[in-house]
């Protein structure tokens, strides 16, 4: 395959290209960005493309390539998003990660990569979107993420982490969706995620081990759409302060140890356009765990089992 032509981009997405990544492509002079994602390669990543002095965007997600990220990555140093989303890539994440200071995009999603998270993320001053949940990380995550200022995803779902979720996350000002479900993590909600969360649209922590009340500051995350807590050991009520919540969607309760009843006030955003999905432990019929009048989903903490209700 031959290169002559200089130009900043090339992109063939989706056109069922097989065989591996052409290497040719780093002989490009000035290339700034490959876009192979969605084809059949295979193989590794080219040590070459690392070798590109301009280099800003690379995504080859959604092929079929295997093995490590070579450790000549990290020093692409002009990197600002990297995408190798949905292969089968295996190894850990390098603690070398931290010297892509200008990444904005990191997306590990759906391979297998195991170890656990480097600190040295915390490094990555620019990064907005860090994505790398459906692999086999372990650990706990790092407290250093809570210095990521201008995150605004941070998917990490589906591992085998562990530990508690950092009070740092409450410097997480800009962020919009925090995903953290289908792992081991315990302890309390830390009342610091309700800090300055004033871009927050989505919370994804249920399938866990998390313990402890839901504070009533939740209804200060007025952009809030969608909360997912099912399937935890959280205790007490839900608070009522929920009901402040206009942009709430969805919210699941349901599979946890919720006492007193569904809130009256959040019932009265149950509506089409308003709230259109909530799910609590207001089964079995004749003796619910928590009472319920609008409910769209009801659950048997004890069976498991939920159904769909006739009034909604």
């Amino acid at each position: 395959m031959s290169f002559a032509k200089t130009f900043s981009c090339f992109s063939t997405g989706g056109q069922n290209l097989a065989g591996p990544l052409p290497s040719e492509l780093s002989h490009i002079p000035f290339l700034q960005s490959i876009s192979l994602g969605y084809n059949d390669f295979t193989g590794t990543l080219p040590i070459e493309f690392a070798e590109m002095r301009h280099l800003v965007n690379l995504e080859v997600n959604g092929n079929q390539l295997d093995g490590s990220i070579p450790p000549e990555f990290w020093k692409t140093l002009t990197l600002q998003n990297f995408n190798v989303v949905e292969n089968t890539i295996t190894g850990t994440l390098s603690t070398e990660v931290g010297f892509l200071t200008n990444l904005k995009g990191l997306h590990l999603s759906n391979n297998l990569l195991q170890g656990t998270l480097p600190t040295e993320i915390g490094n990555l001053q620019f990064l907005s979107y860090a994505r790398a949940d459906g692999n086999q990380l372990t650990g706990s995550i790092p407290t250093q993420l809570g210095s990521l200022r201008l995150l605004q995803e941070l998917w990490l779902h589906e591992n085998l982490l562990s530990g508690t979720i950092p009070i740092e996350f409450g410097l997480l000002a800009e962020i919009g969706e925090l995903r953290l479900f289908r792992n081991r993590i315990y302890g309390t909600i830390p009342d610091q995620l309700w800090d300055n969360k004033t871009q927050l649209k989505r919370l994804d922590l249920q399938d866990m081990l998390l313990s402890g009340t839901l504070s009533t500051r939740i209804g200060d995350l007025q952009k809030l759409e969608t909360i997912r807590l099912r399937r935890n050991r959280l205790t007490g009520t839900i608070p009522t302060e929920m009901a402040k919540l206009r942009s709430l969607r969805l919210a699941w309760f349901h599979l946890n140890q919720f006492s007193g009843s569904v809130p009256l006030q959040l019932c009265s955003r149950v509506r089409p356009g308003f709230l259109e999905f909530l799910n609590a432990d207001c089964g079995p019929d004749g003796a619910p765990a928590q009472e319920c009048e609008c409910c769209h989903g009801c659950c048997d903490r004890n069976t498991e089992l939920c159904q769909l209700t006739d009034d909604n």
